[in-house]
């Protein structure tokens, strides 16, 4: 290159005048300043700084704020349920705690104003009188000589260049490190650019930094500021809020991309679609008392990576050695995610999620009949949606219920009328094998359980996950009924007893002021009258009761004015001598619930939910929602149905006797097989309504009165 000298006579000892090269260094606009005068004149070309305020934003090593939580993902292993969990933090700047004061070094250590390279190289583009010049004004290295950049220290080239004149002007080009290993730097004017190939090790790996001017006239005879900027993105990892102790063997970074090529001019990549994997052995002791941020990777092995959106099988993986000598290797996907350009993302892992994704309270083991089994699930610190999993079509999920639902019917949800009448009380209709959901806390699910009538039990397994991450599973068994030649009994033994019923002697009358106009007032006359007809048969008979409901024998409903007065007498419910069959329990089940009205019999609490208030109430007030055959009824499925029209729309159950497949056995059908210890209720009443007895099973045949407390156990007839 020809070197541009002024006349010797000139200089005046300028052979002992150094270039000055005082360094702007910067992060994503986050500048580090040094002490200077940058309106100093020189005559031959210099290096200073301007004054730019804006010296300190988010992130800058040395802040309290650590940046911001750009994504939260679980590390799982293959082969075992181990997890480290990884909360990934992007700051702005590339920064990593320890480097104030230190030299520069030559390893992969991030630099910044006091931490700068011993040398950078700086290429002048050169016009002259506008037209661009076809070789460098300027193509050297710069050198620090003093101890660091924050001591003022003063740049030198071998060779001195002096500003030519107004008819001249330059753009400033530099680059640090002068010896970056895969760096490929302008060879003529016509080139602003730098190909770079991330080397293999992380110890090789530079933090390139990059300054460049706007065109200077040859006569500025100023300090020029160069801002050095990363064109890098730093990664590194760090302890979360919880390490277990054991050994932390490996890192690596797999399916990145590792090539590309930076333009100067206009300070944007352009990235190769070529991936590598790029990992350090650490070997790295944690004894589970670590600081939350303290560092895992050595700032010496901080991986020095190209920005990019990265690919979708972009991975990162952790080889864990647990405190019993347990190998494992942890793997989680950091596709579509970005590291930007001048930023440090630090990977922090953690024993356990920043947040908790885990089932609270869930049964392991669940009955043969069809069932809805509450689940409580503990989403503490959950931002956004998560997701349950069943993976068997005869467990769906659900997480709100209806007035039936919440009453024990477990309803089919495979016509149009179920997702009507969930939409007619505000419900989701849902019931599906995945479910996602939004919120934090304890959050209360319910699993719909179809029967299983085979002649073994079963098993689905439910999974939570977060942003496709699986964070918890567990697996319930469904049993199949004991089965004693045809007849199936349930095998799990429920902490419930009941009364047999029919001898009950309370009386309650509820009272409630209609409101609204006289259309709304005569529907809610109508459907305080629906809430207790006599069971239908069929669906015709429940049609025609849509019109003409006629009410059961215990309950009286009266209107006076505005003022609805519904009377329920429970003592006019004894009539037992349809269930009395000793070998039929199906039929005294059916039976028995028919004299109660079938769900009329719930209509009191129903009542009380829509806004009736009880004025009076007499007798034992014994519970008279749960008895033992109504007990075994619930254990079936049931159609929803739909009747009416404009706002005159009701949905009720209809059941007939063939939809009760559970059913209370009758005295003669129980079985020392069965695996029974204690006293049961049989389905069989005893006609003796003085005494008001019942049949019971206790190894043998006893009648007792109907309104002790026994346990029950169902059973169904082989399919």
């Amino acid at each position: 290159m020809k070197v541009h000298k002024k006349n010797p006579s000139w200089m005046a000892g300028g052979m002992a005048t150094m270039l000055l090269c005082t360094l702007l260094f910067s992060c994503n606009n986050e500048d580090f300043l040094e002490s200077g005068n940058p309106e100093k004149a020189c005559d031959n070309i210099c290096f200073g700084i301007s004054s730019d305020k804006n010296v300190q934003t988010r992130g800058y090593a040395g802040s309290d704020d650590e940046g911001y939580t750009a994504d939260r993902f679980v590390l799982r292993s293959d082969d075992s349920a181990d997890t480290l969990c990884v909360r990934a933090i992007v700051s702005d700047g590339i920064n990593v705690s320890g480097f104030e004061g230190e030299q520069a070094l030559t390893r992969a250590t991030p630099v910044d104003k006091d931490n700068f390279y011993d040398k950078f190289h700086v290429l002048a583009y050169w016009s002259k009188n506008g037209a661009s010049v076809d070789q460098f004004y300027m193509n050297t290295n710069a050198s620090n000589s003093a101890a660091s950049v924050g001591t003022g220290a003063k740049w030198s080239t071998e060779q001195i260049y002096y500003w030519p004149g107004a008819d001249h002007s330059f753009q400033f080009y530099a680059w640090a490190p002068t010896d970056a290993g895969g760096l490929t730097t302008p060879s003529s004017p016509q080139d602003k650019s730098l190909a770079y190939t991330v080397p293999e090790a992380a110890t090789d790996q530079k933090d390139i930094v990059v300054a460049t001017t706007n065109e200077i006239q040859g006569d500025n005879n100023a300090a020029v500021p160069l801002t050095f900027k990363h064109i890098c993105t730093a990664v590194r990892f760090a302890v979360g809020s919880q390490m277990q102790p054991g050994s932390i063997k490996s890192v690596a970074l797999k399916g990145v991309k590792n090539a590309g090529t930076y333009d100067m001019a206009g300070g944007t990549w352009s990235i190769g679609n070529a991936t590598v994997d790029f990992s350090q052995t650490l070997n790295k002791e944690t004894t589970g008392t670590e600081a939350n941020g303290d560092a895992i990777t050595s700032p010496e092995g901080t991986f020095m990576m190209l920005p990019q959106t990265l690919p979708a099988g972009a991975t990162v993986e952790v080889v864990f050695v647990n405190a019993n000598n347990q190998e494992r290797t942890l793997t989680a996907s950091i596709g579509n995610t970005e590291w930007t350009m001048g930023t440090t993302v630090t990977y922090k892992l953690s024993i356990t999620p920043e947040y908790e994704l885990e089932f609270s309270d869930i049964p392991s083991e669940v009955d043969a009949h069809y069932d809805i089994i509450p689940i409580k699930i503990n989403a503490k610190d959950v931002e956004g949606n998560w997701t349950i999993t069943s993976n068997q079509n005869w467990v769906t999920i659900k997480s709100a219920l209806t007035s039936y639902e919440k009453d024990g019917y477990w309803l089919n949800a495979t016509t149009g009328n179920y997702s009507d009448y969930c939409s007619s009380e505000g419900v989701a209709v849902e019931r599906q094998q995945t479910l996602d959901k939004l919120g934090n806390g304890e959050v209360e699910l319910y699993l719909f359980v179809s029967e299983n009538s085979s002649t073994a039990d079963r098993t689905v397994t439910l999974t939570l996950s977060k942003d496709g991450r699986e964070t918890a599973t567990i697996d319930v068994v469904q049993k199949c009924p004991n089965w004693q030649g045809n007849l199936g009994w349930e095998v799990i033994e429920e902490n419930l007893t009941l009364p047999y019923g029919f001898k009950w002697d309370r009386k309650v009358t509820l009272q409630k002021t209609l409101t609204g106009n006289w259309l709304e007032k005569n529907i809610e006359e109508w459907l305080t009258k629906q809430a207790f007809k006599v069971q239908p048969t069929d669906f015709l008979e429940w049609l025609g009761s849509l019109l003409r409901p006629t009410l059961v024998d215990y309950v009286n409903i009266a209107r006076s004015g505005d003022v609805m007065t519904v009377v329920v007498d429970y003592s006019n419910i004894a009539n037992v001598t349809s269930a009395m069959s000793a070998t039929d329990g199906q039929a005294n089940t059916w039976n028995l619930y028919s004299n109660v009205g079938g769900a009329s019999f719930e209509g009191e609490q129903n009542l009380i939910n829509s806004g009736y208030a009880i004025v009076s109430e007499s007798g034992s007030n014994e519970d008279t929602k749960n008895f033992a055959a109504l007990y075994a009824v619930k254990l079936n499925a049931f159609d929803i149905h739909k009747g009416g029209s404009g706002n005159q729309i009701t949905y009720a159950i209809i059941p007939e006797q063939t939809d009760i497949k559970w059913y209370l056995p009758a005295i003669n059908q129980f079985s020392d097989g069965a695996g029974l210890s204690g006293q049961y209720w049989s389905s069989t009443a005893n006609n003796d309504n003085n005494n008001a007895n019942a049949y019971s099973w206790n190894s043998s045949s006893q009648s007792i009165p109907r309104m002790d407390l026994h346990k029950v156990r169902a059973v169904r007839q082989k399919p």
